[in-house]
């Protein structure tokens, strides 16, 4: 396929175009309205890189396409960008506009390379009959793009002709809604049926899930593809009885503490032996050590496991959460030695709610939030990619962002509401009404969350029938690979796992969300 996007400078006459087969990996953030300026040239994979194709088409070529404005419709409708793919006959704005755009009676502005003797738009399908306009007489008249679209232009010799397919495209969903759906296979890895608790947990490029089975005994299982729900699985034989919600890992160490405190450690989540230390609670793992508080003789002090120069151990403040956190998450920037490990929400030892961010930097413990969250037990804490407007130039910017998902509210109710930070913890704002748990997300707290990359794929030679990316205009983090017509882009997905829901029930399932503009084909 060979894509040409003409602007009022451009001019096709004889045009010969050269094919070239290349694969490339680009990473990096790109703004789409740069990207957007160039053109595409892609190629058939049966063709060889020597392979040339002449193309004449100047008599009918259409030079430029655009919409009137109509700010009933949108605004800037008249800036909405329009590729011209000459060799196939189809004008299609890649960028698709928002959802619910009305576009039955928009009125197309349409530039030719030449002078034409005709130009008539035909509209077919739906069900009213087939009309044409006489867009050189009528250019004014608007169009029903609801319907099947031809431009059908004749040259002014009154000889050559030529059809063009005319799609304005609207996105299905909103580019920023949070879209959630059960796996196809929803369950959690256990081995029986209805499992009864579980914990997941992240070692290199595998997930970890221990789950406690519905006849007391225990599974370990892991995955390096989540989303196709290959797992390993393996009864282990613990010579302990866990505190299951405890689980954490290092780089080569799994970590746990019994019902009663004592702190085991394992290799491969199979053998498990005692440290000899005994803590009150577990928070999690930073650098190659895990983090906890102990009863130092009737004063709650902050621990951790094994011994590194690095971290102090301090006494713990009154305030500060025992139990019910979400993870324990760590930031290393450039700016650092070492990293920041934050945490949201929790239960004080007075069963008080936490609205607060805890962060640790090696050596003290503090709140670290100007504009906390509301009070939450059992929350769910990880890092995604989330749009964030900015300015008028840059409508919508990409950011890693911390979110916040389920847990209990003060009330007791279950938090329906995603807290979303843009600066690590210190001010929370509830997500839009599009990033709300739909209805049937179960209330939950204490689930795990994974963020991991999916390889989505598509076919640029049939760009305007795939969903396209997000609106010009926006700022887009891009991680693709080209080979001919086929790109390849990864997408981080969010799998939640597990978790409580009202009544103490278990949720055995596995559920999976991603930002709707994620999806979408990137521009190149």
């Amino acid at each position: 396929m060979r894509v040409y996007r003409l602007t009022s400078s451009m001019q096709l006459t004889n045009v010969k175009i050269v094919k070239k087969t290349t694969t490339r990996r680009i990473s990096y953030l790109i703004p789409a309205a740069i990207l957007l300026s160039g053109g595409i040239s892609s190629c058939n994979k049966s063709t060889t890189p020597t392979d040339e194709v002449a193309v004449t088409i100047s008599n009918v070529a259409v030079k430029n396409f655009n919409l009137k404005a109509d700010t009933k419709v949108m605004a800037n409708l008249d800036s909405v960008f329009f590729s011209i793919n000459l060799e196939s006959g189809v004008i299609f704005n890649a960028d698709s506009l928002p959802k619910g755009t009305k576009i039955s009676r928009l009125i197309p502005v349409i530039t030719f390379a030449n002078g034409l003797s005709k130009a008539e738009i035909v509209m077919s399908g739906g069900s009213e009959e087939s009309k044409t306009v006489d867009y050189l007489k009528n250019p004014n008249d608007s169009i029903d793009f609801t319907r099947d679209v031809k431009l059908n232009v004749t040259a002014a010799d009154g000889t050559n002709t030529y059809t063009y397919t005319i799609k304005v495209n609207v996105h299905k969903e909103n580019p920023d809604s949070l879209i959630w759906d059960k796996l196809a296979v929803t369950n959690l890895p256990s081995r029986i049926a209805n499992p009864v608790d579980q914990k997941t947990v992240e070692r290199g490029d595998r997930v970890y899930t221990l789950i406690e089975e519905s006849d007391g005994t225990y599974t370990w299982s892991s995955t390096e593809s989540i989303s196709e729900s290959v797992w390993d699985k393996k009864e282990v034989n613990l010579p302990f009885a866990p505190a299951i919600k405890s689980l954490a890992a290092t780089s080569d160490s799994f970590w746990m503490l019994d019902t009663d405190g004592l702190l085991y450690e394992s290799a491969d989540g199979l053998a498990w032996s005692s440290t000899g230390e005994r803590w009150v609670t577990l928070i999690g793992s930073y650098l190659e050590s895990v983090l906890g508080v102990k009863d130092a003789g009737g004063v709650m002090m902050h621990c951790h496991y094994p011994a590194n120069p690095i971290i102090k151990d301090t006494e713990m403040a009154p305030d500060f959460p025992i139990y019910a956190r979400s993870e324990l998450r760590t930031i290393e920037t450039k700016w650092t030695e070492i990293p920041t490990a934050l945490f949201v929400g929790g239960l004080t030892s007075a069963g008080v709610r936490s609205s607060h961010t805890w962060g640790f930097d090696g050596s003290t413990w503090t709140t670290i939030d100007s504009k906390p969250t509301p009070g939450l037990e059992g929350a769910t804490l990880f890092k995604y990619t989330v749009y964030r407007k900015t300015s008028s130039a840059f409508k919508q910017v990409a950011y890693d962002a911390w979110v916040v998902l389920g847990g209990i509210l003060d009330n007791g109710d279950y938090n329906r509401n995603l807290y979303i930070s843009f600066d690590n913890g210190v001010s929370w704002r509830p997500g839009s009404s599009m990033m709300s748990l739909p209805d049937v997300f179960p209330k939950i707290s204490e689930a795990n969350a994974v963020v991991i990359d999916s390889q989505l794929d598509a076919d640029l030679s049939d760009a305007w029938t795939v969903t396209p990316s997000p609106d010009p205009g926006k700022m887009m983090k891009i991680s693709y690979v080209t080979d001919g017509t086929e790109i390849m882009w990864d997408c981080p997905y969010i799998y939640i796992l597990g978790g409580e829901m009202p009544g103490g029930t278990f949720s055995n399932a596995i559920w999976r969300g991603v930002l709707a503009r994620l999806v979408f084909t990137p521009i190149i």
